[in-house]
Formats: structure tokens, sequence, C-alpha cells
């Protein structure tokens, strides 16, 4: 089958790295990690197991920010991984073969596959205690048997991902897709539903002014899932593109601030100042601060600055959501002793305890979708063949900001 494959030795980060300088194409043309080819199916690793093909896979930051080596090579995200791999944990797919065991399953069903495969996938009994709790995302369980700890799919040797025509999955992480979700939407559950987990770890409380830093799609989810839970709070989004202020308001915002690249950072807290009632504390080197702030703030960049950013906006005894993928960063954590912050972290997608009853994320988002309490529709997603992935990473590294907010690739089985 065809699948893109990714392989960076420490010899090659260095050689990307350095041609980087002078084309963004060394990330992905033929000096990079990565490599369109052909590739055996990958097989069950047991008979609770389904082989699913891929309708669409999609391009989380996460992956370009590894592809494109913005995350640093000592990150110890690199432990929860192992390589070479098939990228792609972002997946709408069909059953295409069942294990040994009946599971209630069958082929022909369209599903999404969470990423994180955890204890109940390794077959380890008894589970670890979030495993046994539903947070595959959080797993204890050691590495062992060719698993990496918190192995996830697309980023283990085994399993395969959703830049590949086929991979494989543990029935514990199928979700049945209803048949009225197209699949440019079905696509999207896994980032949404991150940004759903992200507010139901800390949800807006009647009167606080909320902040949301971020102008991609779990920025955009973060904002729709504030109002598909009837929050009526202000939310204020920093965005960096027109396109993206516009979507920003189409799925709730009550005010954009606009954060155009290259603007300066004295320019930005002073409309961050004024807009929210306080006042900028300039510093040296160009270092600023906030007088005031919001009572609520969800940082979606995962960015030393954007975090930075993010804490300084907090008022003092407010609270902050990191949402985005952060790893090793410059960060000034001068807030979190200074004005007390409260930091909360949101990673993936589990068991959510909503309205007094307890359902998956995935299974939560469906249902909003479906009952129209969440609409995606106006997020404009991007298809690409698998054959076309320079393409696809030319434009998300261009300069210049396509007006789409996910890039999916469409695959060669479907």
């Amino acid at each position: 089958m065809k699948a893109l494959i990714y392989d960076l030795s420490p010899a090659r980060w260095m050689l990307c790295k350095a041609a980087s300088l002078i084309t963004k194409r060394s990330y992905y043309g033929a000096i990079s990690a990565l490599k369109l080819t052909d590739v055996s199916v990958p097989s069950l690793p047991g008979p609770s197991w389904v082989r699913v093909r891929t309708i669409l896979g999609g391009v989380c930051g996460t992956d370009l920010g590894m592809i494109a080596q913005r995350t640093h090579p000592a990150t110890i995200l690199r432990n929860y991984a192992s390589f070479p791999a098939v990228l792609g944990h972002e997946n709408v797919a069909v059953v295409d073969e069942l294990g040994a065991k009946d599971t209630g399953w069958m082929k022909g069903q369209r599903v999404c596959v969470e990423p994180g495969i955890g204890c109940i996938g390794r077959e380890i009994n008894p589970p670890c205690r979030q495993c046994a709790a539903g947070r595959s995302s959080l797993c204890e369980a050691p590495a062992d048997d060719g698993w990496p700890a918190r192995a996830m799919i697309g980023l283990n040797a085994r399993t395969g991902g959703s830049w590949g025509e086929y991979f494989v999955a543990h029935v514990s992480q199928l979700h049945a897709v209803p048949d009225e979700i197209a699949d440019a939407i079905a696509v999207l559950i896994d980032p949404i539903a991150s940004a759903v987990h992200a507010v139901l770890r800390r949800a807006p409380q009647p009167g606080e002014r909320v902040l949301v830093n971020g102008s991609g799609i779990i920025a955009l989810g973060v904002i729709a899932a504030i109002r598909a839970l009837r929050r009526d709070n202000a939310i204020t989004a920093v965005m960096r593109h027109g396109f993206q202020r516009d979507l920003a308001l189409t799925m709730g915002a009550t005010t954009v601030l606009m954060n155009p690249r290259g603007m300066r950072s004295d320019g930005l807290y002073d409309a961050v100042a004024r807009h929210v009632g306080g006042r900028r504390v300039p510093g040296r080197f160009g270092n600023q601060g906030l007088s005031g702030g919001f009572d609520l703030t969800y940082d979606c960049t995962g960015s030393g600055r954007g975090l930075t950013d993010a804490l300084k906006w907090t008022r003092p005894r407010g609270a902050m959501v990191a949402v985005g993928t952060s790893g090793i960063t410059l960060l000034d954590s001068t807030p979190l002793w200074l004005d007390e912050i409260e930091v909360i972290g949101a990673n993936g997608r589990q068991i959510e305890t909503v309205e007094g009853r307890e359902i998956h994320t995935y299974d939560l988002v469906f249902e909003w979708i479906c009952s129209g309490r969440l609409d995606l529709s106006a997020l404009p997603v991007r298809r690409f063949a698998l054959t076309d992935y320079r393409t696809a990473f030319a434009e998300l590294l261009g300069r210049a900001k396509k007006p789409f907010i996910k890039a999916v690739f469409e695959s060669a089985g479907a």
C-alpha cells in the first residue's frame, strides 16, 4: 500500500535544519524525513483488532510541527513514539477486516479511530488507573513488547496511520460515524474533541471574561464548544489572518483582536489592555506585562510566546487552560507566582462527565453535531492526494496563509 513514512535521524535533522535557511522545501522534499513509499499492509496485533481503510487523514498541528522541526529534538514526546512510522492520527475510515473475536463491529462500517491505544488495546490486565477511567491519552503503562509508552495511531512502527491506505486499531478505539455526518466533517472530530475536552476541563463560569489565544482549528473548536455548552460568556479571540477572524466570529466569538505577523508586542499588548480595561506594563528588551486581564484564558498555540502571552493576559488568580501541544521552549513564568495563575492542562479526548452522564468526547461531538448544537460546516477543509503531499506542505508552510483551516489526505485506496 502507499503511505507517508517519517523517520528522522540526528544527521538528517541537522541537514534539513541547515537547508531550511535557504528553502522550507527541505522539510518535505527529497532530503527530508518524509517519504511516500510502498509498505506492507499492517497485520492485526490480536483478535480484538480491526484493519480499517482510510478515507481521509488529517494533518494535525503537532504533525506539522514535527515535520517542520519546530519542536526541540530532545522533546520528551519522542519517548512516546517509535519510528519509522506512517504518520496521521486524525481520520475517518471504513472497517475492512475483522479480528477473530466477535466484537459486534462489521465490515463496511464508517468509523473515526481515537488515536490512544492504552492498556486496553495492549491487553494489559489490570489496566492502569487512567485507562480504567477511560483516559487512554494519559496511560501510565511502560513501553514493552514493541509498544512505546502512551502508544498512539500514527506515531508508532506497528499500527500504521491515516497517511496510509490502511491502518489497524483496537475495537476500543472505534467510534461509529452517524450517517448524516459527511466525511469532511468527520475527519475534524479529533481536533474538535480535543477542544471540547479542554473546555470541559475548565468551563467558563457565569460572568467570566474569556480569551482564546490561537488561530487554528483548536482555537475555533474551543469557541464553538463554549457555545455548544450554552455558555453566553463574552469571548475574545486573538487571530492572525482575516479569514480566521471571520471564522472565529461565525463560531461564536464576541470580539476578535488581530495579531498579524510582524506586529510589535507593545502594539498587541496595548490592544489587549484597551479591550480588557487594563494597562500595559512595559519592560526591558521589549518584554511586556499587563495589569488586569481576562478571567479565563485558553492557549491554543503551545508555543513559548503564546503561552507567555496567555499567562500575562490572565488576571491575578485567574485560570489558563493549556490546550496546544507544548514542548521545550522559552517561557516567562513570572505570572505563575506573581499573579497566582491557575494552570490546567488538557490532553486529547477521553470519557467525560457532561450534564450528569459519562460519554466519550468523540461521541459527545457527534451528538452535538446531529442535534444542531455544534455546526462545523463553516470550517474550510482542503483535500490533497497522498501523491501531492509536497504541495500540501508547501501550502501549509507557505508565507501567505491559505484560506483553509484543515488539510487532509485522500487515501488512494478510498
